[in-house]
């Protein structure tokens, strides 16, 4: 996404309305936050390579503006005194606005038409809203979602082709470990921060390779170094040990475990194996169908870019001090 003065104008109008929605008290301040940051990132969504993305700007205005009205809603039946449908409507209309299951369709069908700058900011900033609301009402509703989301992302992640649908449903399954643990606050951070780190990390690199599906990584002649920066990164998404992303899932898994969920902490468990068997069975595919190349080209100097690879691993210890401090 080439920043120009219009799109940076947006860009920093859709962080001053996730900003006021994170600090806001008033559901009237949350509400008016998340419409600013509707209004200014749909224009973000227009791009003049895809020519699909009128489509998408229409779905996702739809899905946000129905999340929207469900918000209001949920307000008047507050005010009137009607506290379980109230939960449920809100608990609902966050959801609907994060992609989480049964609520995830639109997500996949608005990300195969964004450029992959606007991707990143609709799977990581775009979540910090929803998030903070969830952390707020703290709903008793959560159980069943969480655990629906696991698994529809974990299975539906193990037949796709498609790089950009891999990403979502991983950011799905993301969003579920980190709602599982809404009461603590420093974990949520901890977790987000982690998965943000990841996601860059990877979209920064198909963006700069131009890949869009799976056997373009598997059958392309990318260096060994490029290889390991992508399946390195692609290992800490699924916490794969000792990325950074394996430190978070454990300390989600304790959590749960002081509740006494042991019932969803199985779950998770048992689709966190199915998500490392997906990405684990690629990268060994990536690494063993490699094309031959020189000893040297494998030796030389790498560039400023395959800090990426090992950035996964180097910032374990900072995620173990945040759990010490917190």
């Amino acid at each position: 996404m080439f920043f120009n003065s219009t799109k940076l104008m947006l860009t920093n109008t859709m962080m001053i309305g996730v900003i006021m929605t994170i600090c806001s008290n008033n559901w009237v301040s949350m509400w008016m936050g998340m419409e600013i940051s509707l209004i200014s990132f749909i224009p973000l969504m227009n791009s003049n390579k895809i020519n699909s993305s009128s489509e998408a700007m229409v779905k996702y205005f739809i899905i946000q503006s129905i999340s929207s009205t469900m918000l209001l809603f949920s307000v008047i039946c507050m005010l009137i005194g009607v506290s379980v449908t109230n939960e449920i409507i809100l608990t609902s209309a966050m959801m609907m606005k994060m992609g989480l299951t049964p609520f995830h369709n639109w997500v996949l069908m608005v990300i195969e038409h964004l450029e992959y700058s606007v991707m990143l900011i609709l799977l990581t900033i775009l979540k910090l809203p929803p998030i903070s609301i969830m952390y707020q009402i703290n709903s008793k509703f959560l159980t069943f979602p969480i655990i629906m989301s696991l698994i529809v992302s974990s299975i539906c992640c193990l037949n796709q082709s498609s790089i950009r649908k891999t990403l979502t449903y991983s950011s799905i399954f993301n969003m579920s470990l980190m709602i599982s643990s809404i009461n603590k606050f420093s974990l949520i951070i901890s977790f987000l921060s982690v998965y943000s780190i990841n996601m860059t990390f990877l979209v920064m690199m198909f963006s700069m390779m131009k890949i869009n599906f799976i056997n373009q990584i598997l059958f392309n002649e990318f260096s060994t170094w490029m290889k390991l920066n992508i399946w390195i990164n692609m290992l800490s998404m699924s916490g794969f040990p000792p990325t950074m992303g394996f430190i978070t899932k454990l300390m989600v898994i304790q959590e749960m475990i002081k509740t006494n969920e042991l019932i969803l902490v199985t779950i998770m468990i048992l689709t966190s194996l199915l998500v490392l068997f997906f990405y684990t069975r690629l990268a060994f595919s990536s690494m063993m169908i490699s094309y031959s190349i020189k000893k040297w080209e494998f030796l030389m100097k790498t560039n400023n870019k395959n800090y990426m690879m090992t950035a996964s691993i180097l910032l374990t210890p900072f995620i173990l001090t945040l759990k010490m401090v917190f």
